[in-house]
C-alpha cells in the first residue's frame, strides 16, 4: 500500500490513519500490509494497491477508509485467482 503526493498535512494524516487501521485491515484480509509513503506532485494524497489507484483525498472519517480498503484489496484479490 502506497500514500504517494506532496509532503502535506492531508498526505501525513492519511498516512497516520493507515497505521491506525492496519490491524483491522489485516484481520479482516487476513495478510500482512506494508504502508510506504513516497513524494509526488498531488497536493492531495493518493493511495495505491499493488500498483493501482485506489483514490485521492482523504475520506471523511477511517471507518469509510476502512471499507474503501477492504473492498479494493478483495477485488484485487479476487483478479488474481
Amino acid at each position: 500500500m502506497i500514500v504517494r503526493g506532496r509532503s502535506n498535512y492531508w498526505r501525513h494524516t492519511l498516512y497516520l490513519w493507515l497505521l491506525e487501521i492496519r490491524d483491522i485491515l489485516e484481520y479482516e484480509i487476513g495478510e500482512r500490509i506494508e504502508i510506504e509513503v513516497l513524494d509526488g506532485s498531488s497536493e492531495d494524497p493518493e493511495l495505491l494497491v499493488n500498483g493501482e489507484l485506489i483514490g485521492k483525498g482523504v475520506p471523511g472519517e477511517e471507518g469509510y477508509l476502512i471499507e474503501i480498503l477492504k473492498k479494493a484489496i478483495l477485488c484485487i484479490k479476487e483478479k488474481r485467482a
